[in-house]
C-alpha cells in the first residue's frame, strides 16, 4: 500500500509455474529443482537461493509439511526485478501426524539432519558459510514456535512438540 492508501498489484509466480508443471503436480518435484528454478529468475540468484533455503528450513523446523511448489513464490517489484516472496501458508502439519516435508531434500522427505540440509546447500550452489548462517537463523526463529498456544491437547500436541525438538536437535549438529 502506498502512502496515499492506494494499492499496487505485483506479479507473482510460484514454483510450479516457473518449473512449468501443472498445479496438480505441485508435490512431484524436489526442493533442489524448485529452488534452482526460482532463484535463477531473481535479481540476485545467490540471495534468492539463501532466502528460499531459509524458507524450506524454517518449514521443516516448525513442522510445516506442506511447502509444495505452489506455496513458494517470487514477486516482481515496481522496477521489474524478481525477488523471493515472503513465506506464506505455513501450517504445522505434524499436529496431524504428517512427519514428512512436501518436496524431498537430498532424496528424503523424513528424518532430515544437518547433513541433508548442507547437501541441499551444495546442490543449489549456496556456500557452506551462508548455509550455516541460515541454519542458525532458522533455529532461532523456530525456537519461538509455541505449539502450546494452539487449540490442541494430549498426544497430538505432545507428539508434535517431541517431533520438533528432535528436528531441531538433528539440525543443531
Amino acid at each position: 500500500m502506498s502512502t496515499n492508501g492506494s494499492f499496487t498489484k505485483l506479479a507473482m509466480e510460484d514454483g510450479a509455474q516457473v518449473v512449468g508443471v501443472l498445479p496438480g503436480r505441485k508435490y512431484n518435484l524436489d526442493t533442489e529443482t524448485v529452488v534452482n528454478a526460482l532463484a535463477q529468475h531473481c535479481a540476485s540468484p545467490l540471495v534468492a537461493a539463501r532466502n528460499l533455503y531459509l524458507q524450506f528450513l524454517f518449514a521443516w523446523l516448525s513442522g510445516n509439511g506442506d511447502l509444495h511448489a505452489k506455496n513458494i513464490s517470487i514477486l516482481r517489484d515496481l522496477q521489474g526485478r524478481w525477488n523471493v516472496a515472503p513465506i506464506y501458508d505455513i501450517p504445522c502439519t505434524v499436529l496431524y501426524r504428517d512427519m514428512s516435508i512436501a518436496l524431498p531434500i537430498a532424496g528424503r522427505d523424513k528424518g532430515l539432519s544437518r547433513r541433508h540440509w548442507l547437501e541441499l546447500a551444495d546442490s543449489i550452489d549456496l556456500p557452506q558459510a551462508v548455509a550455516s548462517s541460515a541454519i542458525k537463523q532458522a533455529l532461532r526463529a523456530a525456537s519461538a514456535v509455541d505449539l502450546g498456544t494452539l487449540p490442541f491437547a494430549g498426544s497430538p500436541l505432545t507428539g508434535a512438540e517431541r517431533e520438533l525438538r528432535i528436528r531441531r536437535s538433528k539440525i543443531e549438529g
